[in-house]
């Protein structure tokens, strides 16, 4: 049974590369009709492996997760992962006691181990765990809580001054690396979620049933590689803005047509590539007389520049807008299905369907290949 749901698992992953399509993705009519389709499969494995209980499976996939239930399903996770001697919460460290938790109970060492945050000296089990905690939680499951903190300080040296909760952002980008949030499809993006909402079961179960399955192999190497090497050049206070504001948004949701991280037409906040594009320059607060502005609403259009002015590899600078067609530098701007905003050293940000949000990939393997060109933004670094 494992096997057959870990197929149907990796069938978004697997498509991933066109998952980055700016142009809508197909509408099924059961997506239409059922919103919540695309959980039946990390449902019924969260079901059938006990990792959540089921009267709370029973309230429907939009039932609200509580922190004590995240916290048990994610020492269920450990046992199925089989790190019995791994995992830190089977570690015997005395953890201090807590208000609602006695000393060294799986509460207090979730909090004493950086997993979940206290509440006023409380674990407290019976309020809902954010996407945000949720998040961070499942990376202590995983033994990624060292791997969090030191991609956190990265962040913050190579971003200095930036207003950025970097644990989380950490937390959000390793995740999304792992392939762990899904990506709702549109016409069903209002069912996206926040990184300060309620996990609920449907998102809940898929995260928990790809802790299992991806942080190992060649995710894991990815996600490790992007916290150990993520360096970026001396950056100019105008790419600081713009870069410091691409940062801010690591956690939103992949929303198509999406353009803020507010209320908007579509539903909650989150982008599609060409709106993050939008706002982390526009927006980002870069004086206009030192900006290039980016008017154009699509990937089609904003690529559409003359042969003068598109950028070669060699000649991007953080802070740039980068370009991937179907034919790499021999596309032509309707052929370019996605863009995000390099960062410098071979890094860049986007919000990506493929990677259920706003996430850093590295610029080789197949993004190279699919690399078409650059433009400026910026007049002066």
């Amino acid at each position: 049974m494992l096997v057959g749901l870990f197929a149907a698992f990796t069938t978004q992953a697997a498509a991933a590369p066109r998952a980055f399509q700016t142009t809508a993705t197909a509408r099924s009519g059961n997506a239409a009709s059922n919103p919540w389709s695309w959980s039946d499969s990390a449902r019924g494995w969260v079901s059938s492996q006990r990792v959540l209980p089921p009267g709370l499976l029973k309230r429907g996939p939009s039932a609200t997760i509580t922190r004590g239930q995240f916290l048990s399903a994610l020492l269920r996770v450990q046992a199925l992962r089989g790190e019995s001697r791994q995992g830190m919460m089977r570690s015997s460290r005395p953890a201090p006691a807590l208000a609602d938790a006695r000393a060294g109970s799986a509460a207090a060492r979730a909090v004493a181990y950086g997993w979940m945050p206290a509440r006023d000296g409380k674990f407290d089990a019976a309020s809902p765990i954010s996407v945000d905690d949720a998040t961070l939680a499942v990376t202590g499951a995983l033994g990624l809580r060292s791997t969090v903190a030191a991609f956190a300080s990265r962040l913050r040296t190579e971003l200095p001054g930036a207003r950025v909760r970097w644990t989380y952002a950490a937390a959000h980008a390793l995740v999304r690396t792992l392939g762990m949030r899904y990506n709702v499809l549109d016409p069903n993006d209002r069912y996206e979620l926040q990184p300060s909402d309620s996990m609920n079961v449907a998102h809940g179960a898929y995260m928990l049933q790809a802790a299992v399955y991806n942080a190992s192999g060649w995710k894991l190497d990815d996600a490790e590689q992007l916290a150990e090497t993520f360096d970026l050049p001396t950056l100019g206070p105008n790419q600081l803005t713009i870069l410091g504001t691409a940062a801010s948004l690591l956690g939103q949701p992949y929303v198509w047509a999406g353009e803020t991280e507010g209320q908007q037409p579509e539903g909650k906040g989150g982008f599609d590539c060409s709106g993050f594009a939008i706002r982390v320059v526009n927006e980002s607060g870069v004086p206009a007389d030192q900006l290039l502005r980016v008017a154009e609403r699509t990937t089609y259009t904003q690529s559409a520049l003359p042969a003068a002015r598109r950028l070669k590899l060699s000649q991007l600078q953080p802070g740039d807008l980068v370009f991937f067609g179907d034919n790499g530098p021999s596309s032509t701007p309707t052929q370019n299905f996605h863009v995000g905003v390099f960062m410098g050293n071979g890094w860049f940000i986007h919000s990506s369907g493929g990677n259920g949000g706003v996430a850093i990939n590295s610029l080789d393997g197949w993004w190279r290949d699919e690399f078409s060109w650059g433009r400026r933004t910026l007049r002066t670094p």
